[in-house]
């Protein structure tokens, strides 16, 4: 038989509940105590140290990876709809890097020396390139959070601008070609081709111009072309989309 102390001193989490989740999916006999702090694992077989290095794995790589992405979205100053995507977002990236392999080849070695497992201190202390990336993945996601919350800003400020500013052109019309490249027509028949044209140029001109009706043709293929929704937004009923 062998057994295992497997302690958690900050985690507040059904442990003995995790622990049996995992063991059940492994094939060997184990039996499950309480005590302080954390849980004494028994397991028999031959298998009994495989068993052990897989369910302890899991635990670590992906029950506990979830409280370490909480920790590190708490400390975003974001609000708490903020933080619950960011969160969301993090873990499905995070689990897109899962390195189970080097995890279970840490533990392995860990366990044939060791019979208590604390386990933050093993994930601040041999899983520090895990929990560097996990962070990393918190970063990115917050990063577009606020990349879009400013640019919702943004068009919410070209939309009031556009409102109050005189026409210059009573219809335009663009057409927003698959290959990216985009033509603008005014009322007077007048096209001016745009092959190299960033989006964010293309909508300063609109703005600039601010046509009183603006028709707007996506041959894009794409349903969420960030020219055609940002020129909606803007422009808002003064336009007609057509894909």
């Amino acid at each position: 038989m062998t057994a295992y102390e497997i302690l958690t001193f900050e985690y507040d989490l059904p442990l003995i509940k995790l622990l049996d989740r995992r063991m059940s999916e492994q094939d060997c006999t184990y039996t499950l105590e309480a005590i302080a702090d954390g849980v004494v694992m028994k397991l028999r077989g031959r298998t009994a140290e495989n068993a052990a290095t897989e369910a302890l794995s899991t635990v670590l790589g992906r029950d506990l990876r979830f409280f370490a992405l909480a920790e590190f979205a708490d400390t975003l100053p974001l609000s708490l709809s903020e933080k619950q995507t960011v969160l969301s977002d993090a873990l499905e990236a995070a689990a897109c890097r899962e390195e189970r392999k080097v995890l279970k080849q840490k533990l392995a070695a860990y366990l044939k020396t060791h019979r208590t497992l604390v386990l933050e201190g093993f994930l601040r202390f041999r899983m520090q390139e895990f929990l560097m990336l996990w962070e990393l993945a918190v970063e990115q996601a917050a990063a577009r959070i606020l990349m879009n919350k400013e640019y919702g800003e943004l068009i919410e400020t070209l939309r009031r601008f556009v409102d109050g500013r005189m026409s210059r052109v009573e219809q335009l019309s663009v057409c927003i070609h698959a290959d990216g490249t985009i033509t603008l027509s005014d009322d007077n028949d007048v096209h001016i081709e745009y092959v190299d044209c960033a989006p964010d140029g293309i909508l300063n001109l609109l703005v600039n111009m601010a046509p009183m009706k603006l028709t707007v043709y996506d041959l894009s293929g794409n349903e969420k072309n960030r020219l055609t929704e940002a020129i909606v937004k803007v422009f808002g009923n003064r336009v007609k989309l057509y894909r």
